[in-house]
């Protein structure tokens, strides 16, 4: 009787180490999905949640201002340069793009893209499969005052 208990304990503490293993994998696995904008899922958090707040002082002038220092596209979390304008400075439209920096030197921008002011707490993806480690700066067109917002990459 005595070994038939030891085997039941045996194989009732493998089920559970089996079943224990499956979860958290499947755990792990689920929250290491990078999640694109528009998923509601908590991977999405992730990218956004590790947005940094920027304010961009455009000045009076109207005309093109570079941001930054330079920044530097993060691993992975998000793999896109994506912004959301939180406060609305004077602007109509306001025009956004990203400016890379090679290591070779010299500078490559993507298109302007236009943001009105009913984008106001809404994200948009700047530039899409960004390679980790490049260096970009946030230039922006046709505006003035400040603006404040938050920058995922």
């Amino acid at each position: 009787m005595r070994e038939i208990t030891r085997r039941i304990a045996v194989l009732t503490g493998g089920l559970a180490l089996v079943t224990g293993a499956m979860s958290s994998a499947s755990v792990s696995a689920a929250a290491s999905v990078p999640e694109r904008s528009g998923a509601a899922s908590g991977a999405a958090v992730t990218c956004y949640g590790s947005a940094t707040s920027e304010t961009f002082n455009m000045g009076t002038d109207e005309a093109e201002h570079s941001f930054g220092p330079y920044y530097t596209a993060r691993p992975k979390i998000c793999g896109d340069i994506n912004l959301k304008i939180t406060q609305w400075g004077s602007a109509n439209p306001l025009r956004v793009r990203v400016c890379f920096y090679p290591t070779g030197g010299g500078k490559e921008c993507t298109k302007y893209k236009s943001f009105a002011k009913s984008d106001v707490n809404k994200w948009r993806a700047l530039a899409t499969d960004v390679i980790p480690g490049t260096k970009y700066r946030i230039s922006m067109d046709y505006a003035s005052h400040v603006f404040k917002g938050r920058l995922a990459d």
